[in-house]
């Protein structure tokens, strides 16, 4: 199954690092953001399978849009990668409709297994 993905994060180097440990996994990148509108957006717009995003995002914080991907694009499945510790906020995440939340600083394998995991809740794009 070939599934897509959309990377936001307000920080270039990160957008690049994440979608590079999707590619390798055989996730096709369709698209980045740096804010929560952009992933309100792409989520809209390109119908990804899943969407890696961050919390502390300018214009629209990653919980904001967490709740506006699922209103408008129910389908699409929804993985935080935070600086956030997980304490703090994942079960707000979840709660709002997150398959995932996962702090920064973790290995490559636990991301890419929490992405490849929500995309299999979700389908195929």
């Amino acid at each position: 199954m070939t599934y897509s993905a959309v990377v936001v994060d307000d920080v270039p180097n990160i957008r690049e690092l994440f979608g590079m440990f999707l590619r390798d996994a055989g996730i096709e990148v369709i698209g980045e953001g740096s804010t929560g509108l952009d992933a309100v957006d792409c989520a809209e717009r390109l119908k990804p399978t899943v969407i890696l995003i961050d919390l502390a995002m300018p214009e629209m914080d990653g919980l904001q849009a967490i709740a506006e991907i699922r209103r408008r694009a129910p389908a699409t499945q929804i993985v935080v990668v935070s600086g956030f510790a997980a304490s703090r906020m994942a079960s707000l995440a979840l709660e709002l409709g997150a398959a995932a939340y996962i702090e920064k600083g973790a290995p490559e394998a636990e991301i890419v297994d929490a992405v490849l995991r929500a995309c299999r809740n979700g389908g195929p794009s």
